[in-house]
């Protein structure tokens, strides 16, 4: 395997319908999260569970049926016990994935999402734990399906969570920005914005950029924008990470498309 990977070279072997929404709502959960838009990253797991479900029936019957989408899974923790009986299958299919797509259900119909109380909201809390949820699914059906190590697995995922968009080029192990007009400020917040979550070392921003001089490109690029608080900038590991202002920036003030 590379190291790009899509949804539909990593789960070739599914379905379109499934492909689709396995991707759809995995993407929906991650986008709304790191856009801290927490209650709709929650409301959304519903939705994920009842894609994975689906798969684990594809998988698990010789016949590849599955409930069609549009067809109500009825009293889903309870149906998600009948894998339990699928003895030639592996524990991941029997028991884990099922139980972690109950726990997703119990959070979406049982905590306080879309409610009101006098509680301490839980939906930051609930979204992350629903987040790693589904992130540690995601990576356990990649590495039975490709029969791979699990920190494999989790590389692809890492991969299968970066944004992709018109206006960045992918090409090897560089990234390219296709607008030429943008300033490097707005290059390099585009280049942040396309691997989020993930942070980008100062040395690669600064190849992916082809600015000449590092330590003017620190002072005059990443200072700048440290201080204005749309980056996060470790000097000790060189490390950049986008903030949520950083994100909002690039929402509303960059075309992504191109």
């Amino acid at each position: 395997m590379t190291d790009f990977f899509r949804f539909s070279e990593v789960f070739s072997q599914l379905p379109k319908d499934l492909l689709e929404h396995l991707e759809g709502t995995y993407d929906e959960i991650i986008r709304n999260f790191h856009e801290s838009r927490f209650e709709p990253s929650e409301l959304n797991g519903g939705k994920f569970s009842e894609a994975v479900y689906r798969v684990l029936e594809w998988h698990t019957n010789s016949n590849r049926s599955y409930t069609p989408f549009g067809q109500a899974i009825r009293n889903f923790s309870d149906s998600l016990k009948k894998f339990e009986n699928m003895t030639p299958h592996t524990d991941t299919i029997r028991f884990h994935i099922p139980k972690l797509l109950s726990a997703i259900y119990s959070i979406r119909n049982k905590r306080g999402v879309g409610h009101i109380g006098g509680d301490v909201n839980p939906n930051h809390m609930d979204a992350t734990l629903l987040v790693h949820i589904a992130r540690w699914i995601l990576a356990e059906l990649i590495r039975i399906f490709h029969t791979i190590s699990l920190s494999e697995a989790e590389k692809i995922v890492e991969n299968l969570t970066t944004k992709e968009y018109p206006i960045v080029w992918d090409i090897g192990d560089k990234k390219r920005i296709l607008d030429t007009e943008l300033t490097f400020e707005n290059k390099a917040l585009v280049l942040l914005y396309s691997s989020h979550p993930n942070p980008v070392l100062e040395p690669k921003l600064v190849y992916w950029l082809e600015y000449s001089n590092p330590s003017m490109f620190r002072k005059k690029i990443i200072i700048p924008l440290h201080k204005r608080r749309l980056i996060e900038y470790d000097a000790s590991s060189k490390y950049i990470f986008l903030s949520p202002k950083g994100i909002k920036f690039v929402e509303q003030n960059i075309d992504l498309k191109g």
